[in-house]
């Protein structure tokens, strides 16, 4: 598994910059050469202000790999490229052309559609519509046997649950996107699944909860050889302790004594 410092350094090449222009404003150049080559860890606040920097949105996430909606492969690239740069209202709008709706033939195809319908629609506001779509993504499938999307769709609505201060739904949907889980092959979309609930839980100030489903998914993508989400999982662990206010107790995850020591496999963030 990449650690924190490897993670940093590809965020910041992705976004072509160079040491000093992403440490300037945050830090020395210095102390980020040593946060990259994992000489130094930085404290809670020093990694969410490289976020910021880096401009991490903790609620915009891209899928891994994206799911088809048609056998018309300009159509599937159109979802791929609006999706990848998070341009919801014009996926709307695609969406929504009799074009692509005629297009739906098989039910694996209706599926990916509502639940990028649903995504679409929950991130330009229009909620209840959102939570519609998703429940149409899930029509037709076994609940007691979920794909992957499946699970990605009841942690949507997970999330619209958490803005319509519903926190018995939300809880809910959780339970519903882990139920029997592990019965599908490994693909790396499952790594959302492990950061949503545990941003959900965030989001619900169960900080404890929201913990201990990131160290949970870090070690879920740890092995499976994967570093998807890995940058995510770091930045709103950050933000957790920052919300914590350096309280160690809230912090702990059933009850783990050394929680970060676990998690990283070293003593860091010493001033949590």
């Amino acid at each position: 598994m990449k650690n924190l410092g490897a993670v940093l350094k590809e965020l910041r090449k992705e976004k072509g910059l160079t040491q000093k222009e992403l440490a300037e404003g945050v830090c020395a150049q210095s102390m980020l050469s040593a946060i990259e080559n994992d000489v130094y860890i930085p404290n809670a606040n020093l990694l969410v202000n490289l976020a910021k920097k880096l401009e991490v949105d903790l609620n915009e996430i891209s899928l891994a790999a994206n799911y088809k909606i048609s056998v018309h492969s300009d159509f599937n690239e159109t979802v791929d490229k609006l999706c990848n740069s998070h341009q919801y209202q014009k996926l709307l709008e695609f969406l929504e052309q009799d074009a692509v709706t005629d297009s739906l033939e098989t039910s694996q195809q209706m599926q990916a559609y509502y639940y990028y319908l649903g995504v679409a629609q929950l991130q330009t506001g229009s909620l209840d519509a959102g939570l519609s779509s998703f429940r149409l993504s899930l029509a037709e499938v076994n609940h007691l046997h979920l794909n992957t999307i499946s699970r990605l769709a009841y942690l949507a609505m997970g999330v619209i649950d958490v803005l319509q201060n519903n926190k018995t739904g939300a809880v809910d949907n959780i339970d519903l996107a882990f139920r029997n889980w592990n019965e599908f092959a490994y693909d790396e979309n499952q790594n959302i699944i492990y950061y949503l609930a545990a941003l959900i839980y965030f989001k619900l100030n169960d900080y404890q909860n929201s913990t201990a489903y990131l160290v949970d998914g870090i070690a879920f993508i740890a092995k499976h050889d994967s570093h998807y989400m890995l940058a995510n999982c770091y930045f709103l662990m950050a933000r957790l302790a920052q919300e914590a206010h350096n309280d160690d107790e809230r912090l702990e995850a059933n009850q783990r004594k050394d929680l970060f020591s676990e998690l990283y496999g070293e003593q860091i963030f010493k001033d949590f």
